[in-house]
């Protein structure tokens, strides 16, 4: 996956986990959301990159399984801060993901060509193991490809215990999500 690819596919895991935590409301249907975006968005994007494009050229559900845990790696973060520090928490994602991921992700050029360590550093964010991986499984099989599908699982459960552990917070005494979603504090209901 070159980098026509790539950006849309950073752009879309972002979309998806800001959208995802501002219309769903409660931690763990948040963490379902996730789940189900990643899943849909491992089918139709490999169909459309492969089938349209002719950009990916190897096994479908290979393709496929790699796309779904690289949008929940880039989503399953923002929907967990969100959980965990509220509607904050939503420039997190694109300041680490867009800002200061993408450009050391070797996305557009080799990673060795980056300066210093930075394309070495790149590697342990989404986007630069979600450049790397669908590259070794389209183009390059017999590629040790464990440590991107390392790095992309560890964001995706890193993610979605920061979303369970959010979920925790509000449970134990703290303001319910439906609560923390209006920034005029409770809505008090008429008598």
């Amino acid at each position: 996956m070159g980098v026509p690819a790539m950006f849309p596919l950073v752009m879309g895991g972002m979309i998806g986990g800001i959208a995802i935590s501002i219309a769903v409301i409660g931690a763990l249907r948040r963490v379902l959301a996730v789940i189900v975006y990643s899943a849909v968005g491992g089918v139709l994007l490999p169909g459309i990159l492969d089938g349209w494009f002719g950009v990916l050229q190897g096994d479908f559900s290979v393709e496929s399984a790699v796309i779904a845990l690289a949008l929940a790696a880039i989503a399953a973060p923002i929907t967990g801060v969100v959980a965990l520090i509220g509607r904050a928490g939503i420039a997190i994602g694109p300041i680490v993901m867009m800002l200061f991921a993408n450009p050391i992700s070797g996305a557009a050029m080799p990673r060795e060509f980056l300066p210093g360590v930075w394309g070495q550093i790149g590697q342990w964010f989404p986007p630069g193991a979600a450049a790397n991986l669908p590259r070794d499984v389209s183009y390059f099989p017999q590629a040790d490809a464990s440590f991107s599908w390392l790095v992309l699982a560890a964001w995706t459960v890193g993610g979605l215990l920061l979303s369970v552990i959010g979920h925790f917070r509000t449970a134990g005494g703290a303001e319910p999500d439906e609560l923390a979603t209006h920034e005029d504090g409770p809505v008090l209901a008429a008598v």
